[in-house]
């Protein structure tokens, strides 16, 4: 079953209890996923808003420095030590439209939120197609109504999404080991 959790006006965190990896040793790390709509500053297009997704370690999973780190201002709950660990450490960048390409999905989406497909290029320069949104409400309930439910469909080859290099010369592994202390 899926937890949905809005953390603001602009991010929402799921879970499952089945989103999980192993890193050979020990317990596995359980895993959820931002979904926040970025607003792209570009006066051309009337679509000016995007949902971009990011792997984290669900919050039972965070390393306790960080939960340390989290709580040195006030008394944290798992959703200040969600937002603190996505905001202060990253997460593990995600095509959310890689779960259904963005073409694929129009007929179903369309009842959705309103959308536009265009082509970006991605921080590798690979050129790929991105969901846009009017506005943010749309793009909140797009990443609610259907990325959020599709998730799951990324978690059954976490094992390849991890494997993909970052920008800092790591890959996905390292950063939940990372952040999960491991």
């Amino acid at each position: 079953m899926l937890e949905i959790i809005e953390l603001s006006d602009s991010m929402l965190y799921v879970e499952s209890e089945s989103w999980q990896c192993s890193f050979g040793h020990g317990k596995p790390v359980k895993l959820g996923l931002i979904l926040e709509t970025v607003a792209l500053n570009e006066d051309m297009h009337d679509d000016r808003f995007i949902v971009e997704a990011h792997i984290i370690p669900q919050p039972e999973y965070i390393d306790s420095e960080i939960a340390e780190e989290a709580m040195a201002d006030e008394d944290a709950s798992g959703v200040d030590l969600i937002c603190y660990a996505y905001e202060s450490y990253g997460g593990v960048p995600l095509n959310i439209d890689a779960v259904q390409p963005a073409k694929a999905s129009c007929g179903f989406s369309s009842f959705v939120a309103e959308s536009s497909i265009v082509p970006m290029k991605a921080a590798s320069g690979e050129e790929m197609e991105v969901r846009r949104f009017r506005d943010q409400g749309e793009a909140m309930r797009f990443a609610r109504d259907f990325y959020a439910i599709y998730a799951s469909v990324v978690f059954n080859f976490i094992d390849t999404v991890l494997d993909n290099p970052l920008r800092a010369g790591e890959t996905g592994w390292d950063r939940i080991r990372r952040m999960a202390g491991r």
